[in-house]
């Protein structure tokens, strides 16, 4: 598959909404929960949710930054964010800023401490989306993606089965071999890590100095 398509994640979305907690919460959890550890987030610190969706990983961030910190979320879906916007209310986190917009044109506030890409491959490989959140950290902002990888190139029949599954919710199978290799060439210490017999990876880094951005959208609440 090439390039992500926006009109088609829309629509994926749209559809998924109203379910989507329930169908992978549970999978999903363990894996953010890694995920967001590798921040080593702060009280008081503000972390962008890349294309975060209905909010699954709000608490686990709100659990590190607290109230004095502030979380960010984007996303593209305004079905999507809807839910998110509802999980904010329900749990009386005033701290919680939304954007409805393509990631690579959201104009995120400068200065960010921390970013998660929290099972995002159509973001991954979006030069601009990653090259506009990297950017908006300060130097030296913590980054971590995640999200499902090809294994070996010998195990043919479970690659087959992990471009099916991920098709799901993502637009494009390009790069599942190393979804971060756009946000490599923007980041220091990058380590990855995987799970799942090397299906899933954990990617976290640094944010370099002077990453270029691209954002134009405002949407907020």
């Amino acid at each position: 598959m090439g390039a992500p398509d926006r009109a088609q994640a829309l629509e994926k979305y749209r559809r998924a909404a109203s379910g989507y907690d329930r169908r992978w919460a549970r999978f999903s959890e363990p894996i953010r929960r890694r995920a967001i550890a590798r921040l080593s987030l702060r009280p008081g610190d503000t972390v962008v949710d890349v294309a975060c969706g209905t909010g699954l990983s709000f608490e686990l961030l709100e659990e590190a930054v607290g109230p004095e910190g502030r979380l960010i979320g984007i996303d593209l879906s305004p079905d999507m964010l809807a839910v998110a916007s509802d999980r904010a209310k329900a749990r009386t986190w005033e701290n919680v800023t939304l954007i409805e917009a393509p990631v690579e044109e959201s104009r995120i506030p400068d200065g960010a401490d921390a970013a998660a890409f929290v099972f995002t491959h159509d973001v991954m490989r979006t030069p601009a989306a990653v090259s506009n959140v990297i950017g908006s950290l300060k130097p030296g902002g913590k980054v971590v993606a995640t999200g499902l990888k090809l294994g070996p190139p010998w195990a043919l029949p479970l690659n087959t089965a992990v471009r099916a599954f991920s098709r799901v919710g993502v637009t494009t199978t390009e790069g599942l071999d190393q979804p971060w290799s756009h946000m490599a060439a923007l980041v220091e210490d990058l380590h990855v890590k995987t799970m799942l017999f090397g299906y899933v990876y954990v990617a976290s880094a640094r944010a370099l100095r002077g990453v270029p951005r691209a954002g134009r959208s405002t949407s907020a609440e």
